[in-house]
């Protein structure tokens, strides 16, 4: 505190404040508030002030403010807006009407973070516009700082959609049944596929939800080691995959699971074979063999999926009863690769058993004593209405026996 005024700056002032008392001459104010302020300047620098001798140890608004600058500038901003409206509660959460009834701003406001923690999936199959969403997804990480939980994501719904491949590539996802809900309402197919690669990169089982939603082509691209962790009993429930663009190796295992999951049904031979129809390009000759032994009558797409090097070690008579009555859809096809295989690895002879006018095959061993008879079966293969290939074979048969001899 300063203390007593000097005498003589009482006598200063003594006078003026006298001549104001007794007479109202305004003409002094000016004087008097310049007296005024100098009193107050006076008595200002005659108060001992404080000195720092060190840094301020305040750690309130100062040093949150240094720390985090736009967590406060957000604090600042929420703490402005006010609901207008009525709070958003639980059974109001279910109202298609919803979205249209609060606008974005309306939900940061109105929609306590409780009541979206205890009714995501009720909000999540609403149809909020994009701002909206966003607004739900900044709350959802308010209440999950360290990521959504699995069955959080589960209960996404449509706002799925905001979140970014960089978000949802931090997702570790082991229970099929949040991954098949993840990849049902993701928006886009940068972000299935992320959600089924990633699946399949992990610990989670592959059961018939999560074979459902992975799909063949993707399963496709799982390691060996983990096709052979699909249960036959789960791969039994699953629907039919398109494994077409697996690797032989693939094929070969998925088709083993096939045999194993259907083997109740192989009492029933069509039954069995509609069954592991869409795996059966995995198949052994000895399985080809045994499907031809039923007369499957399988299709030429079917047949021209299946593995060439087990093709080829099935006999003339295989191949006419796994074909049955498609079996002229070989000489329809005969340029494509699975005919060549088959036609170059057995003899004329075998090609020509086949009697559906196809050529090729790999000549006798001895032609230096070529027969007649051989040359009659060359020549009655052969379109009566095309003399001149007929022509050509013998001159070519000709030429090879002159050679031999």
């Amino acid at each position: 505190m300063a203390g007593p005024l000097p005498e003589k700056c009482l006598d200063s002032i003594r006078p003026i404040m006298m001549e104001k008392t007794v007479s109202p001459n305004w003409t002094i104010v000016p004087k008097l508030m310049m007296v005024t302020i100098a009193f107050g300047f006076f008595v200002t620098i005659s108060s001992p002030q404080p000195t720092f001798t060190g840094k301020v140890q305040d750690v309130s608004l100062n040093e949150r403010s240094e720390r985090c600058p736009q967590m406060l500038a957000k604090e600042r901003v929420r703490r402005a807006i006010a609901c207008t409206l009525a709070f958003i509660t639980p059974d109001k959460t279910d109202n298609f009407l919803l979205p249209s009834m609060y606008s974005a701003t309306d939900l940061e406001a109105c929609l306590n973070n409780s009541v979206l923690a205890a009714n995501l999936s009720e909000l999540g199959n609403l149809a909020f516009n994009t701002q909206q969403l966003l607004v739900i997804k900044r709350k959802l990480g308010e209440i999950y700082p360290g990521g959504l939980p699995q069955e959080e994501i589960k209960k996404l719904g449509l706002i799925i959609t905001v979140y970014t491949i960089e978000d949802i590539s931090q997702w570790k996802i082991i229970d099929p049944d949040v991954v098949a809900a993840a990849i049902e309402n993701s928006g886009t197919a940068e972000a299935i596929n992320i959600l089924k690669s990633h699946y399949l990169k992990g610990p989670g089982v592959l059961n018939a939800t999560a074979l459902n939603a992975i799909g063949g082509a993707t399963l496709c691209t799982a390691t060996e080691v983990r096709l052979k962790t699909i249960p036959p009993t789960e791969f039994r429930k699953a629907k039919p995959l398109d494994i077409s663009t697996c690797t032989q190796a693939r094929k070969d295992i998925i088709f083993g699971i096939a045999k194993v999951a259907f083997q109740d049904q192989a009492g029933d031979p069509n039954a069995y074979y509609n069954l592991t129809r869409p795996y059966v390009g995995g198949a052994r000759a000895a399985d080809l063999q045994r499907l031809a032994a039923r007369r499957v009558n399988m299709d030429f797409e079917t047949f021209k999926g299946l593995n060439p090097s087990e093709v080829e070690k099935l006999s003339a008579l295989s191949v006419r009863e796994l074909l049955g009555g498609n079996l002229k859809t070989l000489k329809e096809n005969e340029n494509q690769e699975i005919v060549q295989c088959w036609v170059n690895s057995h003899t004329m002879d075998e090609v020509m058993s086949l009697g559906i006018g196809l050529q090729g095959g790999i000549l006798p061993a001895k032609l230096g004593i070529f027969s007649l008879k051989y040359l009659a079966k060359v020549s009655a293969s052969t379109s009566v209405k095309s003399s001149s290939a007929l022509l050509s074979t013998c001159v070519a048969v000709m030429g090879i026996t002159m050679y031999y001899l």
